[in-house]
């Protein structure tokens, strides 16, 4: 969390800010080797990703992973509305999230339906 206070609150970055969601988000995208830790995923993510992006990663994956681990019902909601549905829940996906399951227990079937069948109840994938 320190590389992430250090970023918002005093516009400097040392490293990436890797917690709990993160680690196991970029585990599932592949992008590291089988980290075992938070601390071997920030690691290995500083070892290959231009320290001009660190800012970045710092705020949009924690909350990303927040929504994804936590807020689930919050998360299918943004990709209903977004610009690409079907890929913000291919995303979700490769995250770990459980999208039909999801859906059920939010009410959100017909949504998901809606999105993966473009409205004429033919699947896109």
């Amino acid at each position: 969390m320190a590389y992430i206070i250090e970023s918002v609150a005093f516009n400097t970055t040392t490293g990436i800010g890797v917690d709990t969601h993160m680690h196991r988000m970029f585990n599932q995208l592949k992008w590291v080797n089988n980290a075992k830790t938070p601390e071997q995923t920030r690691e290995q993510l500083e070892g290959w990703l231009p320290r001009d992006y660190w800012a970045e990663v710092n705020v949009l994956w924690v909350g990303f992973g927040q929504e994804t681990q936590q807020q689930k019902e919050k998360a299918l909601r943004k990709a209903f509305a977004c610009s690409r549905p079907v890929e913000a829940l291919g995303l979700y996906k490769k995250v770990g999230m459980d999208i039909k399951k999801e859906a059920k227990r939010f009410g959100l079937e017909e949504e998901v339906t809606r999105v993966m069948c473009g409205g004429d109840g033919v699947s896109k994938k």
